[in-house]
């Protein structure tokens, strides 16, 4: 027996078959163990998108990268950071070419932020905007689990003093490998934009109209993060609250104004107002002989204690727009500020200032109502602007000023002018009593959830028609745009899952050893025979 087993040992094809057994069980147990899913995150990546010359965000989308930390090596890895530590680098030399990806790690609760973190996000968060890379980079809120994740990965990523240490870490060590989920080969989509319009009409359809104008698109670095409630969720509001509270006055030929009103909720204002140039196209330049009287827009009215007017050139008194200045003047309260800019429109400008410029361009009387002062105000296009940020007091302020000075023109009230001692106005013809709380809920339906253009917003667009049909007694119609000099693309966000591997080289290193070790036992195997022989031959000699 003693003879069969040694025999056994010198047969090659023993070796081979315990090789390929030892092999098989280490890529398996291997495979087993790193497909043991970690952790999931769901995580949100950077806009990208092309505009005319304009290029931004993140050009890459898939990710299978190990992880490590700020201050490791990121050849070819996938960077995971806390929002806090990009505040003292460049972003465009981090996330460089040698990344292969980025996990930002955002403050679980963004509206809990202290002043001065809110200041500091507020600060990356113009950064990230005007970021343009080849990687993949997504942003995340973190918990505890992400945290958890984050801190070990920085204890893996640490140098230690010791070479020996330093050495022994990274063979051996278990660190964290991410990979999307999303199979997606081309991300370019042509998004379904599309005008929800609704109109109110006088009894004599060859009236004049006014034009109410809100985009609802929602835009920031990170689109599926950004809920937009001010800019411009605030306008919609605003929008459907005059909408609201004209069709009463429409509901009768007794209180019908001599105007046809057109309420328009554009699509695509945070890219050139797109929407706007749409209905231009298909409503004035197709029909010359229309007989617009005025185009108020609405953007950014949910905060502050007072409201500015913007125009292309200064009106005069007897106007439309000084008409709408000098109301509006009428209804501002003492507490409140109102104010009026010009800015000429500047053609060369790949981009428009405001929304009423389309208008303009064509010669339409035109303004907009806003808090803002400035067009370039980072609210406009920012993450943190959520509906917890909103001051609903002003914001009704504001939509009350609005609506009582559109109502004062649609209605020819006398006495523009007068004023009582506290500059409010003398009389209302609101009743502000039955409105059951309109405004919250318009910004709960169409404010407080993001609602990019290059994501699906078919829900919000049907939720807008019903809401504008029911209000406009079925006067409705959804419009399709063509977007113009802009190309959008997807994955807005991914489902990241991190795997606990090993590093690469300690299979190598281990499959070596393997190697080795049977190796050793073919030549003991090979030579033990002979090896007891000569010493049972010199036992007997002795």
């Amino acid at each position: 027996m003693q003879d069969d087993f040694l025999e056994t040992l010198r047969n090659s094809f023993f070796f081979i078959y315990i090789s390929v057994l030892l092999s098989w069980c280490l890529v398996s147990g291997s495979l087993q163990f790193s497909n043991t899913v970690e952790l999931e995150i769901k995580a949100y990546r950077l806009q990208q998108f092309d505009f005319i010359s304009i290029s931004r965000g993140s050009r890459a989308w898939k990710v299978m990268y190990d992880a490590v930390s700020l201050k490791s090596n990121a050849l070819r890895r996938c960077l995971i950071v806390d929002w806090k530590d990009l505040l003292a680098v460049d972003l465009n030399s981090v996330l460089g070419h040698a990344v292969g990806g980025a996990l930002i790690i955002l403050p679980y609760n963004i509206d809990d932020l202290s002043s001065a973190n809110r200041l500091a996000l507020e600060k990356l968060d113009r950064d990230l905007y005007s970021l343009n890379t080849n990687m993949a980079v997504y942003l995340t809120y973190g918990n505890a689990e992400i945290i958890a994740l984050l801190d070990e990965v920085n204890v893996f990523s640490q140098k230690v003093s010791s070479a020996t240490q330093q050495l022994f870490n990274s063979i051996a060590a278990s660190t964290f490998q991410f990979l999307s989920s999303s199979s997606v080969t081309n991300n370019a989509i042509i998004p379904n934009a599309a005008n929800i319009v609704g109109r109110l009409w006088a009894s004599d359809r060859n009236s004049p109209t006014v034009v109410v104008v809100a985009h609802y698109d929602s835009h920031s670095a990170v689109p599926s993060l950004s809920q937009g409630a001010d800019s411009n969720g605030s306008g919609v509001a605003a929008l459907l609250e005059l909408l609201a509270i004209l069709s009463q006055f429409y509901a009768s030929t007794v209180t019908r104004p001599k105007y046809n009103i057109v309420f328009l909720l554009s699509a695509g204002g945070k890219f050139n107002y797109q929407g706007s140039r749409q209905w231009i196209e298909d409503n004035i330049e197709k029909q010359p002989d229309h007989s617009i009287e005025m185009v108020i827009c609405l953007d950014t009215i949910g905060n502050d204690n007072g409201l500015t007017v913007h125009v292309s050139k200064m009106p005069s008194d007897s106007s439309s727009i000084g008409k709408i200045y000098t109301y509006l003047k009428m209804f501002t309260s003492s507490s409140r500020t109102l104010s009026i800019i010009s800015k000429k429109i500047n053609l060369n400008a790949d981009v428009l200032s405001w929304e009423h410029e389309r208008f303009s361009i064509r010669r339409l009387p035109a303004l907009t109502i806003s808090r803002l002062k400035s067009h370039t105000d980072p609210i406009r296009t920012s993450l943190l602007d959520s509906s917890k940020q909103l001051n609903f007091q002003a914001l009704e302020a504001n939509i009350n000023c609005i609506a009582e000075a559109l109502l004062a023109y649609l209605l020819v009230l006398p006495d523009p002018n007068c004023t009582n001692s506290n500059n409010g106005s003398l009389y209302s013809v609101l009743n502000k009593d039955n409105r059951n709380g309109r405004v919250q809920q318009w910004i709960k339906l169409f404010g407080a959830e993001p609602r990019p253009l290059a994501g699906n917003n078919d829900h919000i667009i049907a939720s807008l028609k019903d809401t504008v049909a029911r209000l406009s007694s079925g006067h409705v119609t959804v419009e399709p745009v063509s977007l113009l000099d802009v190309s959008l693309y997807g994955v807005l966000e991914d489902q990241l899952v991190a795997h606990r591997v090993k590093p690469a080289i300690f299979e190598l290193i281990l499959a070596l050893f393997i190697s080795v070790y049977l190796f050793g036992i073919y030549f003991v195997a090979l030579n033990i025979q002979l090896y007891i022989e000569k010493t049972l031959v010199k036992l007997k000699k002795s």
